[in-house]
């Protein structure tokens, strides 16, 4: 699995969550995930691991996952849009992912209604 990627939910409980990585099911706890009705459409930003070999170490202290493809790219400080190398597509970076949380309560509120 790698940090920042989407992938399909099998199922989920209040405890766990089932994932479909690689074709196979892998079993996570819930509190790792977040789970949303929708593909994002803004770049996801992911702070990179101490020592990690990828991405590169000159990419800085986070680099995004496009929301087309999943493919990680440097962002570059502050980037608002970030053409991605590998689909092409030009999107937005959600530095504070504050594009994500009026779904999120929109969606909160619909199940507290029904």
């Amino acid at each position: 699995m790698r940090r920042g990627a989407w992938y399909r939910v099998i199922r989920a409980t209040a405890r766990e969550g089932v994932l479909e990585v690689n074709r196979q099911p892998v079993t996570v706890p819930r509190s790792f995930l977040q789970i949303l009705p929708f593909r994002p459409t803004m770049w996801s930003v992911v702070t990179r691991l101490p020592n990690a070999q990828h991405p590169p170490a000159s990419w800085g202290s986070t680099y995004g996952v496009c929301p087309s493809c999943s493919a990680r790219a440097a962002l570059g400080q502050g980037a608002e849009r970030v053409v991605c190398p590998r689909c092409n597509g030009l999107f937005p970076v959600a530095w504070e992912d504050s594009g994500l949380c009026v779904f999120e309560a929109r969606d909160a509120q619909r199940r507290a209604i029904s």
